[in-house]
């Protein structure tokens, strides 16, 4: 996988930015804001269709992100459309955009300083703005409303990797002209635009290159020829007009069903939030007394990405999950979500001969940016750590830990206070049967019977006691964190990760400052009992692996906590659907703050018919018919 390379851009006298590579504006030098009404919004029938729209979202695609003013003018148009029509069921827009050369957070905002009314927007873009990596990065703008899908990398290698689910109500065909830019303008995009066009899909575009019109005609676009924007002569529109076959293959926008999620932990929780939010009626079961009582019980869990040697499917699936993760945690803390937390950053340390060539192999990774890792030498990683450590690592600066029973604890009295959510405890999910005739599930409970429309299995270890998921290759493990007291770790300042780990200090949880040490990895006991043995050897960890630290000589053990993690042979989670029409979403084993957010935003695209984050490689990855079908 080759390494995003940031465009290169300078100012023209009239102050329009300019690409060196392409020698070509990004808008134009009379009114770029004009010309983006004019050219994509209006040509789009935007924002008027919203006002009709049969559907509850709207989905634009975009080639050529450039300096986001398409995406900004569109997102403003769609909130003056629902500030002015709030009843209006179009209630979500999509944004899918396409950049090779993405322009650097510096100069974008200088470049975006140009629209002052589009400031406030242009700031929350800028403050999610991510780093240039391959792949689709998922920002959830405007509380959830506005959701902007930023692929990085060339749109011949992206493009495909859109499922049916990403069909597209409307083309913005922009980027470079095809005289400066021919790469992009080939039959291969004609042909991805007609697979992920839904029926009456509208295009707008710059230009009337002959190339261009008669590669949409060739697809199925009805096209033609209309005044340009200014002193534009021409440019070109079209409606799609679907063979049979390709709106057959249309997925249903949107569902009715009541959704039964079973389960009480953090994957259950991200999943409650992301249905909700798209206004699907929720009852979540939880078989314990309280909310996160199971392996998403502990006090700090570190929230980094377990990259591989070599750049893979696997590393690219940790990596934009650890995007996502971050930027879902800190917009839900803006909105008055509380849950401690701190982004301290991650030092795994390489305490190791394997782990030492791993993380060398990793850094020298082009496809990696400094605000991603940083190597450091060994008195690096002692001066960013505040405590004297005797090895190297690879440290994450967007990193560091959160509070995940406390951080469901807050969601849940979120979701409380959402229509169209309950939840029951003390309710545990035995068995359950899908009725053909009547399209619902039969579920049975301990507190008795229920009919739902979707039955999603988020129930942690106990997915391996269930007959509707009894294929599925669960192992369980029973892990044991320590809190601890010391005077002589006061100074730690970020997560340390060596073959356990270690946390800074927190004092939310017991009013005095404490640290987590942990996790013992028992495969011998599936049940969540605390022992002392595995204190002393949490203890006995630390002091070996970081030959015996001064700073820790004062380490006192004052409460531990032991859960049980499921965990899948290939130490990948489970998020989709099985052949018996079951969601499930499981097997994170202690990596629930990582996955569970992008996870439960794939799984909740996927029920209600909208566009999922996931590129289908990476789906794939997390299919749970990935066992079914070997």
């Amino acid at each position: 996988m080759q390494a995003i390379q940031s465009a290169q851009i300078h100012y023209n006298d009239q102050g329009t930015p300019v690409s060196d590579l392409f020698g070509d504006v990004y808008f134009s030098n009379e009114s770029g804001l004009e010309e983006t009404q004019y050219v994509f919004l209006r040509q789009n029938g935007l924002p008027e269709r919203w006002l009709q729209h049969p559907a509850e979202f709207f989905h634009i695609i975009e080639t050529g992100f450039g300096t986001g003013l398409n995406f900004l003018l569109a997102w403003h148009n769609f909130r003056q459309a629902l500030a002015a029509s709030p009843a209006m069921r179009c209630q979500r827009l999509y944004f899918s955009s396409f950049e090779k050369y993405p322009i650097t957070h510096a100069d974008l905002t200088l470049a975006l300083t140009q629209w002052p009314t589009l400031a406030p927007l242009a700031a929350e873009l800028l403050a999610q703005y991510p780093s240039a990596l391959p792949g689709c990065h998922r920002l959830q703008l405007n509380d959830g409303k506005v959701i902007l899908d930023l692929w990085l990398g060339d749109v011949h290698d992206s493009m495909p990797q859109l499922s049916l689910r990403n069909q597209a109500d409307a083309w913005f065909l922009d980027g470079f002209a095809p005289s400066k830019n021919p790469q992009m303008w080939q039959p291969e995009l004609f042909s991805q635009m007609a697979r992920l066009s839904k029926p009456g899909c509208t295009v707008a575009t710059f230009t009337s290159a002959g190339l261009v019109r008669r590669g949409l005609s060739e697809v199925g676009f009805q096209v033609k020829k209309i005044k340009g924007y200014g002193r534009k002569r021409e440019m070109s529109v079209g409606t799609f007009a679907a063979p049979a076959s390709a709106a057959a293959a249309v997925p249903a926008t949107g569902t009715a069903a009541d959704i039964f999620i079973a389960g009480g932990g953090l994957a259950s929780i991200c999943l409650a939030l992301a249905l909700v939010n798209r206004g699907q009626k929720v009852h979540l079961i939880c078989k314990d007394k309280e909310i996160a009582n199971g392996a998403s019980h502990n006090r700090q869990g570190a929230l980094y990405p377990q990259l591989q040697s070599t750049f893979s499917a696997v590393s690219a699936l940790h990596a934009h999950a650890f995007g996502f993760a971050r930027r879902f945690y800190q917009r839900l803390h803006k909105q008055n979500f509380e849950f401690p937390h701190d982004f301290c950053g991650v030092l795994t340390l390489a305490c190791t001969d394997q782990l030492a060539l791993r993380q060398q192999k990793i850094s020298q990774q082009p496809v990696f940016t400094e605000t991603l890792l940083q190597p450091l030498t060994q008195q690096q990683a002692s001066e960013v750590a505040g405590v004297t450590l005797p090895f190297p690592g690879l440290f994450f600066p967007q990193g560091g830990w959160i509070a995940p029973q406390l951080f469901c604890q807050s969601a849940l009295t979120y979701l409380l206070q959402q229509a169209g959510f309950t939840v029951s405890f003390d309710c545990e999910l035995h068995d359950a049967a899908f009725e053909q005739s009547s399209g619902l599930w039969q579920l049975k409970t301990s507190q008795g019977l229920h009919q739902s429309k979707q039955l999603c299995l988020a129930t942690g270890a106990a997915l391996a006691t269930l007959p509707m998921a009894s294929k599925l290759p669960v192992n369980l493990v029973r892990g044991q964190v320590s809190h601890l007291h010391s005077e002589g770790m006061a100074g730690l300042q970020t997560v340390i990760c060596h073959q356990g780990y270690i946390t800074p200090a927190a004092v939310a949880f017991s009013g005095q400052a404490e640290h987590c040490v942990g996790a013992t990895f028992d495969r011998s006991r599936q049940q969540a009992i605390e022992l002392e043995e595995d204190n002393a050897a949490n203890l006995a960890l630390v002091n070996k692996v970081l030959q015996q630290p001064a700073w820790f000589n004062d380490a006192e053990v004052i409460s531990a906590k032991a859960g049980v993690r499921a965990t899948i042979p290939d130490h990948l989670p489970l998020a989709g659907s099985l052949a018996n029409k079951a969601v499930v979403f499981g097997g994170l084993g202690a990596r629930g703050l990582l996955f569970a957010p992008i996870l439960a935003e794939q799984l909740a695209a996927e029920l209600c018919g909208e566009p999922t984050p996931l590129p289908v490689e990476l789906a794939a990855l997390v299919s749970p018919r990935r066992f079914e079908q070997s």
